[in-house]
């Protein structure tokens, strides 16, 4: 899942784009499929944790630089 991100932030496709916002519902997907119903207001919570908790961005920027940034705008940017 976050292979998908990574190739959005490494080709700089900005994360407002609708590329990133299906990405987005892609994630949400996921995570509700795999793990717990996931809401729009809790996948928006999480993209706020993802960048608040240095945990989740020490975990997910291991991926690349800068990418727990580009998923948490991307997710804040699909709830607008």
């Amino acid at each position: 899942m976050g292979q998908a991100f990574l190739d959005l932030m490494t080709r700089s496709v900005a994360a407002e784009d609708p590329q990133a916002g299906a990405a987005v519902d892609r994630h949400r997907q996921h995570i509700s499929k795999w793990f717990y119903q996931c809401t729009p207001e809790i996948h928006a919570g999480l993209g706020e944790l993802y960048v608040q908790d240095g945990r989740f961005t020490t975990r997910i920027d291991a991926y690349g630089e800068g990418l727990a940034d580009y998923l948490s705008g991307a997710i804040a940017a699909r709830y607008a």
